[in-house]
């Protein structure tokens, strides 16, 4: 009788009801980088797919906000394209920090703006100062904290004011807008939405 191979035994049991969201996961794995893209895929990494819902973990909160925008383009992209019934995306960057720590995931190169695909970079909000160039990762919450709270005050002294709420706010938001995101939204009239702005 011959031996099935290892692979032909995985795919049987991912088949099976149980062991099914372990083959989608594993197909997203597989698929993330062609999905996103490759500068995106250095800054996150799934790490688990729960009840149809899969989790992210991103370098840091700033990731997390810019990619928690596109997560429903992310997420047809990869319902689409492996046939999948993903019903959302969660980024976090605790759970990169988590990850981290457990040697599942290995610190992210700094990112050139180059390699950052264009979405991100046409981004109203896009702030490329805001992409740590340290491939020191964080040993500690605080220190990340730190990390984070200096970097937004350097920002910050660099970036103009808004003209309605008088925060500091990236240009990009200015010259849409006239204002930031912030005050775009509240003077919305209707439903807010991903075409709505």
């Amino acid at each position: 009788m011959p031996l099935d191979s290892i692979h032909a035994v995985i795919r049987q049991l991912e088949q099976q009801p149980r062991w099914r969201s372990r083959g989608q996961f594993r197909q997203v794995l597989n698929h993330w980088t062609a999905v996103v893209g490759e500068g995106v895929a250095r800054q996150a990494a799934p790490v688990r797919l729960d009840q149809d819902v899969l989790h992210v973990a991103v370098v840091n909160p700033m990731w997390a906000q810019t990619l928690t925008l596109e997560r429903l383009r992310i997420l047809a992209k990869l319902n689409d394209r492996l046939n999948l019934n993903l019903s959302d995306i969660r980024f976090s960057s605790g759970d990169w920090y988590r990850q981290s720590k457990a040697g599942k995931i290995t610190a992210a190169p700094a990112s050139a703006p180059a390699e950052l695909p264009e979405w991100l970079r046409q981004h109203p909000s896009y702030e490329p100062r805001a992409i740590p160039r340290s491939l020191q990762r964080p040993q500690t919450p605080a220190e990340s904290f730190e990390r984070w709270a200096g970097m937004t005050q350097q920002l910050s002294a660099q970036q103009p004011l808004c003209p309605q709420c008088q925060c500091h706010c990236p240009i990009g938001e200015l010259k849409r807008w006239g204002r930031c995101s912030i005050c775009a939204v509240k003077n919305l009239k209707g439903p807010v939405g991903r075409h709505s702005v």
